[in-house]
């Protein structure tokens, strides 16, 4: 297993690649914190039918039916992030519940009607939000609740950060405001929100993270190799370094919000 393991192999998967590599778990922003406010806010419960873009290894919608019982489907563009949310699901056994695609979001199709769809901070990321905001409303029944959880800047973040995050993320970071990131919601009914801080980690709290999540790997993977090991561990800590410097910059929002056919669009209600 460790001879294709090599420093260029890992130095040269994508970001998603290496996520589905490692199994690392994906959270949304606020993690479990969110999941719980998402839940309580927008009546989740066994009855309810989740759908979720961007899954990558199915943290966020696995552990929503774990706790409600409710039945799910999750899509994502990277084939190995979904191969791995899959091998998730049975371990949790949760196979029967939540059913994994390779898909882009933006063209899924199904013949179910989803109660819920998961966002979490996806949406941003995505060359045209419109374009897949338009797409998930054709899989939704009426008053479906919309999860989100946008990261937002609360200071300008410096150019030399933004560089060093797209270059280790692939991605560029968030760095729009809180009244531009709420543009992309503006079309749905705003039922719930909670804005809240980003907290930077301690050195010990990401060597904890990095070192729990790498062994697991390597015991997944069936690899015994230290050398191994020093390579992922290092590549994922320089991962969860430059989004502790983010933090410094961002905050985020736990929003829930509806769906409505017949006011979709429309603004009849006050923010406040």
């Amino acid at each position: 297993m460790s001879k294709f393991l090599t420093k260029k192999y890992i130095d040269n998967l994508s970001y998603t690649d290496f996520v589905a590599l490692i199994n690392q778990t994906n959270v949304p922003p606020g993690s479990f914190n969110t999941l719980t406010r998402w839940r309580v806010n927008s009546d989740l419960s066994e009855k309810s039918n989740v759908f979720e873009i961007a899954t990558t290894t199915g943290f966020s919608l696995l552990n929503t039916a774990n706790v409600t019982g409710c039945t799910g489907t999750g899509v994502d563009i990277c084939s190995a992030s979904i191969n791995k949310a899959i091998d998730n699901s049975k371990k949790m056994r949760l196979a029967d519940k939540v059913k994994f695609f390779c898909h882009d979001a933006t063209t899924f199709k199904s013949n179910e009607k989803f109660s819920h769809i998961i966002l979490g901070a996806s949406l941003g990321f995505f060359k045209d939000p419109q374009l897949a905001l338009q797409n998930l409303t054709t899989l939704v029944e009426d008053n479906a609740y919309i999860l989100a959880s946008p990261f937002y800047v609360t200071k300008k973040m410096p150019a030399e950060l933004v560089a060093k995050a797209q270059k280790i993320l692939g991605i560029i970071p968030t760095t729009q405001n809180y009244k531009d990131i709420m543009k992309l919601y503006k079309e749905f009914e705003f039922y719930y929100e909670d804005r809240l801080s980003s907290f930077k980690e301690t050195p010990d709290e990401l060597k904890h993270y990095c070192q729990s999540t790498i062994e697991r790997a390597l015991q997944e993977l069936g690899c015994t190799d230290n050398k191994v090991y020093d390579l992922l561990y290092k590549r994922l800590y320089d991962i969860r370094d430059v989004c502790n410097e983010i933090r410094e910059y961002q905050n985020y929002s736990v929003l829930v919000l509806k769906y409505s056919r017949q006011n979709f669009s429309k603004r009849y209600v006050e923010f406040f």
